[in-house]
This record gives structure tokens, sequence and C-alpha cells, in this order.
């Protein structure tokens, strides 16, 4: 009895066993990974994540799984996005903007201004020229080929060397010491044969006409040019003068560049079939030769008009390649640009590429026409064969990849000159009406008239630029990041606290186990 009473009381006190469902049982915890957990969940619990506070707050698993699967599907379309915008960033597109229509043209240079006869030579200093540039003992025959090459050299510009045919055939050994550059520049017309005294007004100023134009060399020979920087005589003005090159402040006829120019028929060779007639260039001041020009004929009065734009490349772009860019600044240099002495702008480029085109032809340069290259030699009067041989390809040049878009068998000479990433362009429109010369008792001369003038007081400034640059990659990221997981700059040191945390619990886990597991060895 006493023992049946004793399991009686024993089965009561007994705790009875936990009904476990089916499936594995769990015979021991993880403090371990339930520490990490914890410490996760604490750490989330007021994270500005969106979402981040369910997944760690949540204790209904299917809800937590719910807010866990936001989570992921918002960050994979976070990433997703960030890839197309950094797509975007490593593309480097640019865009050019209009960024104001109201700059005023006295923030600019006045272009310069190039006046080039057609008839390069005055016959009143023929029969000096001889005298200066030909020894006393000179036969007949010699000089009766200096006389054809005075004849030749009248229409010469450079690759239009057709007028050099006649004078090649000739034995000109006799002539090979003449510098033709030294020879040209004496048989060109000086400022006070062309320009009629006192016609020269420059912003309503009146001014000596060869105080305000001076010898400079050009594509088509010596001319007289306005407002340069090319020549040495005209930087000597910029030494003197701080506003030079010089701006204008106003617009419209009468308020420019005002000059007439005259011609004595005693200049002219006899039976001569060249006009009096003028190369109007109007360019740059750093600019050696513009491709564009204009002709003003005899007895005409001309009305320039010149609305000038401005185009700029911003300096985000500076780490771009210039290939890419399409463009360069002044401090780069292109390897097909050497020259040191100028800006790089593309017709200063092309004008360097076709002086080396004529040394690598002809072994030779001509500084009459080109910039020089320095020791080298210049051509003379036994090159003149070399130079009319290969005119096709010093008149015509061929830029970029032209070629696959134009069906052209011209030979040409390829110059790859992309454009300067500064640069201003003048679109200019001539209007031409019959000069009307005062009733006066003197012999009528030949005339031409020009008024160069702005037509607007403003003028366009267009800049390029990087479409992303960094700020706006940074800008886009963060509307990305907060539309998709709302983060913030704030977010990120959250994470990289919790990082922190997590680091350095472990580094402390382990710095225990490893003195525990040091005691053991040293107790054994």
């Amino acid at each position: 009895m006493g023992s049946f009473a004793m399991l009686l009381y024993t089965k009561e006190l007994v705790a009875p066993r936990a009904q476990f469902r089916r499936g594995l049982l769990r015979f021991k915890r993880h403090p371990v990974r339930e520490k990490y957990g914890r410490m996760v969940c604490h750490l989330f619990a007021h994270s500005t994540i969106h979402g981040m506070q369910h997944v760690s707050a949540e204790r209904r698993p299917r809800v937590r799984f719910f807010w866990l699967m936001v989570v992921l599907l918002a960050t994979i379309s976070f990433l997703v996005m960030f890839s197309v915008l950094d797509h975007h960033h490593n593309e480097q597109q640019l865009v050019s903007i209009v960024e104001t229509t109201q700059l005023p043209v006295y923030k600019i240079e006045f272009p310069a201004v190039a006046i080039c006869p057609w008839n390069h030579v005055n016959w009143l200093r023929a029969s000096r020229a001889a005298e200066r540039f030909l020894p006393h003992n000179t036969d007949a025959y010699a000089r009766e080929a200096f006389h054809q090459l005075l004849i030749g050299m009248e229409q010469m510009t450079f690759g239009k060397f057709e007028s050099l045919a006649e004078v090649s055939k000739r034995n000109l050994s006799s002539l090979a010491h003449l510098s033709i550059r030294k020879l040209a520049s004496y048989l060109a017309y000086r400022c006070d044969e062309l320009f009629e005294p006192g016609s020269c007004i420059f912003d309503e100023t009146s001014y000596d006409c060869c105080d305000l134009f001076v010898p400079e060399y050009t594509e088509n020979g010596q001319c007289l040019v306005f407002n340069s920087l090319i020549s040495e005589n005209s930087r000597k003005k910029k030494l003197f003068n701080e506003f030079y090159p010089l701006k204008l402040s106003t617009a419209g006829e009468g308020s420019g560049l005002q000059f007439v120019l005259r011609m004595n028929d005693s200049f002219l060779r006899a039976g001569t079939e060249v006009p009096f007639a003028m190369n109007l260039m109007i360019k740059e001041p750093n600019e050696w030769s513009p491709h564009k020009r204009y002709h003003l004929y005899s007895n005409t009065e001309n009305l320039v008009s010149i609305d000038p734009m401005m185009v700029q490349t911003s300096t985000n772009t500076n780490k771009m390649h210039p290939k890419k860019r399409r463009c360069y600044f002044d401090n780069e240099r292109n390897p097909n640009f050497p020259l040191t002495d100028m800006p790089y702008s593309r017709s200063n480029c092309i004008a360097a590429c076709l002086q080396s085109s004529v040394l690598y032809h002809c072994r030779c340069t001509m500084p009459l026409f080109l910039p020089s290259i320095g020791y080298t030699r210049e051509c003379s009067v036994l090159d003149f064969p070399c130079l009319y041989s290969h005119r096709d390809v010093f008149g015509y040049v061929k830029v970029d990849d032209q070629e696959l878009y134009i069906n052209d068998s011209r030979r040409g000479q390829f110059c790859m000159c992309p454009h300067s990433c500064n640069t201003k362009s003048y679109y200019t429109y001539l209007n031409v009406r019959q000069f009307i010369q005062p009733n006066t008792t003197e012999r009528r001369q030949r005339r031409i008239s020009a008024d160069i003038y702005y037509g607007r007081r403003v003028l366009t400034k267009i800049v390029t630029r990087l479409q992303y640059t960094f700020h706006d990659w940074v800008a886009s990221f963060g509307g990305i990041l907060g539309l998709y997981v709302g983060a913030s700059a704030l977010s990120f040191a959250e994470l990289a606290h919790v990082l922190g945390q997590l680091l350095w619990s472990l580094f402390e886990d382990l710095c225990a186990s490893f003195k525990t597991n040091k005691l053991r060895v040293n107790n054994i």
C-alpha cells in the first residue's frame, strides 16, 4: 500500500513530457547565432532604411518574410537603376546649350580684317627689284626669266600654282639664290599705296590707315591686316596697348571699321589681265587664314555685317580625351600641330598641316603663305616644278572622316584637325552697291569702299559641357536611393555602424575563445 501511494505521488510530481510534432528535434540551442541575431534586430530597430524596422522587429514569420522580400526587391531595383545611371555617366556624353543670347559685343575682340590684292606685284618697283635681287653681271636670259617670275607671282597664292607653269619650264638655276618671301614682300603693295589718306575710321574715330593695318603673311601671300596678333608688328601693339586687340561697343552702319582703297594704274603691268580687286578675310585675331573669303570689286561700296557667335567648352570636360571631345583646348597640343608660337585652332592646324605637306613632298617650306617651321629650307625657284606637280595636293584639304561619306577621287592633303574648344564664329553678310564718287576736277580713280560693322549689339553664347557630371551623378544616385529604399547618406553611416558593431563583437568573441583555449592548454 505504501509503495502504491509513493508511485502515485511521484507521478504527480513529474512534469509531463512535451508533445513534439513529427520532424527533427532540437536538442541544443545556438547562443552565438541568437546573440548576433538580437544585436542585428536591435541595431536595425530604428533604421532609416524603409522596411528594416519590420524585418527586425516583427515576430510573425510570415509578415517578417513579406517585408524581407519587399526590401530585397527594392534593393535589386535600386541596383538596376544605379547600373543604368553609372553607364550614362561613364559614356561622357556632351550636350550644347545656349547660355545666353544677350552677351554684349564689347566683351569680345573685334575680328581681324585682312585686305589682300588680287595682283601682288607693284610694277613700279619691278626694275628696282631686278637691281636689288639680281647680280650686276646677270645675262639677258636670266633677266627675262626674272621678268617671267614676276608675272607668275602676280596671282600666285598657296595651292594655286597654275601661274608657275611657264616659269617652271625655264632654266632657273641663275635665280636659285633668290628668296621668294623677301622678293614678294618687296613687291607687295604698301599701306600708303592702297588706302586713300584719311579714309580709315574705327569706332567713329579717324586713324592713319598705316597705324591700323600692318603687313602680314597669309595663304594669299602678304596682306594688310587690322587687329591681328599673328605678325611680330601686331604683337608689339599689344605690349603698348592693353586694350589691343580692339573692341567695339555698338553696332550698325558707320560704327565699325571703314576705309577706302584706290588703285593707281601706274602700279599695274601693261596688258595685265588681273583686275583691280581685293580679297577680304574676316578672322579671329589669332587665326592664320580663314577658309572663307569675300571679293571686293572695283568701284563698289561694300557693307559687311557681322553677327558673331561664341562657342565655349566647359572645363568639366578636361579629363576627356580630345578624340572623344572632338576639340582641343589652348593648353593642349595636337600631335599634328607642332607649332608653338600660335594657339591651337582648326585653321592654324590646317595651315601647319599644309606646310608639313610641302616639306614632305618638296623638301622645303613656304613661309610666304604658311606658318614657318624652324630650321627648314625655304622653297626656291628650283622647287617650282615640284610645287606645280603637287598643286592638286596643296590646293585641296581633306579633313576628319569625310571619305566615309564622300566618294572623292581627288588626291588632296588629309589633315586631322579637330575644332578648337573655344571659338568665335563670324556669320557675315555682304551687301554691295555702286560706289558714288564725288564730282571733282581730278581724274577719277578706281576705288573700293568698305564698312565692316556688327549687325547687333549682342551675340549668342553656346556652352558645351558634360551631360552627366559628378554632381549630377550624386543627385541622381540620391534620388533613386530615396525612391527605392528610402535611404540617405545617414543610412550608409548606420550600415557602417552595424557592420562595425558586428565585427567588434566577433573580434571580442574570438579573443575570448583564444584565451580560453590557451588556459586549457596550460592546465593540461
